[in-house]
């Protein structure tokens, strides 16, 4: 219970969805990149079919001034994103997030997750700090994965370039794992693993794959963006995913997104047969999918200002010229002009 405002933090109910309609337009206005957060409809199957798990502030007239949710890509997906934070320009400043942000912790415990991710805005580093202050770190950056044109209201915009989001995880019940990475990644692999006090055995195996590569593709026009998500790793990795990209391309997209299984042996050779085609670290994914631990990797097709990228602290600006410093290098190494 926030202590400045007499607010209920609890589980979105369905017969609130219209007050959590209104509270994303006062937002966001028409601009918030996730459509479905004004279709009541979507929304009411999204939260019946445990996809989305929604946390809302309400005050004791019942409207509805903030919200935050736990959200799965789908059935494959084990630790989801937090994500969804908004809080309505009139009430910000009361600890409203971080009390609905403690709320989803408890949700999360009670659905017995491994952990959860996160992707931070950086044109503020508000939000990074309410992650932080719950223990979750960073691990990756994702460049200009959303459009100029949304806007937050009351907040600080970039209007002249697309904006990067900062990853975080936030470790709950967590196994040990093994992981395979090429050998030039395995000590940031390792940093991040001691940051987050998980258990990995980090493995440079250089095994090639066989058989066929089988994957599934999810385009969000919204944004620009698609992601291919790797289920198998084959022999055929670079020819399926060429393949894919052609017809992707076509779409005039910002950015693609790549996630590896990297708990198969052989994701080491992998991501260095993706970077000569252009991808480049993204983050790191612990238990993503049924698979266990994924890396998503990231190729970029639009110009972006990463000057305007800020982060809450060092590590994150360590993470950020990691990743920055890999874009540049990759694009290098393969002939392409970084956007």
């Amino acid at each position: 219970m926030n202590s400045e405002l007499p607010l209920k933090i609890d589980r979105l109910e369905l017969n609130d969805l219209h007050q959590l309609v209104d509270c994303v337009r006062r937002c966001y206005g028409d601009s918030y990149p996730n459509t479905m957060m004004y279709n009541v409809d979507q929304l009411e199957s999204t939260l019946k079919s445990q996809l989305m798990h929604s946390i809302v502030a309400k005050l004791d007239d019942g409207q509805i001034i903030g919200h935050c949710a736990l959200t799965f890509d789908g059935t494959h997906n084990v630790s989801p994103e937090a994500g969804k934070m908004m809080v309505d320009p009139n009430f910000r400043g009361h600890h409203v997030a971080e009390s609905m942000a403690k709320k989803r912790i408890d949700i999360a415990h009670e659905l017995a997750l491994p952990g959860f991710w996160t992707e931070c805005v950086t044109n503020h580093p508000y939000s990074q700090r309410e992650m932080i202050a719950f223990n979750a770190k960073e691990t990756g950056l994702f460049i200009g994965d959303t459009p100029a044109t949304i806007t937050m209201k009351g907040l600080e915009n970039h209007p002249d370039t697309r904006m990067s989001l900062l990853a975080f995880y936030l470790p709950l019940n967590d196994r040990p794992h093994t992981i395979f990475m090429p050998t030039q990644h395995a000590e940031h692999a390792k940093a991040l693993v001691n940051d987050l006090n998980l258990e990995r055995n980090i493995v440079s195996s250089q095994i090639a794959a066989n058989g066929k590569t089988t994957f599934h593709t999810v385009i969000n026009s919204s944004i620009q963006t698609a992601n291919i998500s790797i289920d198998r790793i084959g022999s055929d990795l670079i020819s399926a995913v060429n393949h894919e990209l052609r017809k992707l391309e076509a779409l005039n997209l910002a950015s693609i997104y790549l996630d590896i299984p990297i708990e198969q042996e052989a994701a080491a050779n992998a991501y260095l047969e993706l970077e000569s085609i252009g991808f480049f670290w993204g983050s790191w994914m612990p238990n993503f999918s049924t698979q266990g631990d994924s890396l998503r990797l990231q190729k970029i097709y639009q110009a972006v200002n990463v000057e305007t990228i800020v982060c809450a602290r060092a590590q994150g600006d360590d993470i950020k010229n990691y990743v920055i410093s890999e874009w540049a290098r990759v694009a290098q190494n393969t002939n392409l002009k970084q956007a």
